[in-house]
């Protein structure tokens, strides 16, 4: 196949180093386009500290801390609401009494996940990350 792409090269009259240089930046130029294309959050969105704070006041009880927070792109929560065009997604770590054994046993730790209109700050979902199996 390279040589099918110096075959035409030649034919057109480009020379054959400046061919061989072409090639050879290809990938490098198909990187750079590829990043450049990448979809990345828009300017005039909520910054991440300003997500959290309002995640923080949708998150339930028993929550300790932030164990992550991103920016997603066409965000579906999965409960059938509307796509978001973009989308903070913080999650958290704790313990919730929805996964407690009984009477003095143990809370399984677990993790729930808020997710905040990128541009309004309003609540889109909340959902809680089960633990797979004791």
């Amino acid at each position: 196949m390279l040589s099918s792409y110096r075959s035409v090269l030649s034919i057109a009259g480009v020379p054959r180093l400046f061919a061989s240089a072409l090639l050879a930046r290809m990938p490098q130029g198909m990187a750079s386009l590829a990043i450049l294309l990448w979809p990345r959050p828009p300017h005039g969105g909520l910054s991440r500290t300003d997500a959290i704070r309002v995640a923080w006041e949708h998150v339930q009880a028993g929550a300790v801390g932030v164990s992550g927070s991103e920016v997603r792109h066409n965000f579906d929560s999965g409960f059938g609401l509307p796509v978001h065009s973009w989308a903070w997604v913080i999650t958290f770590n704790g313990q919730w009494h929805l996964l407690c054994q009984g009477h003095g046993g143990g809370c399984d730790p677990t993790s729930e996940w808020v997710a905040i209109d990128y541009y309004s700050g309003d609540w889109i979902a909340s959902q809680h990350a089960y633990p797979t199996g004791r």
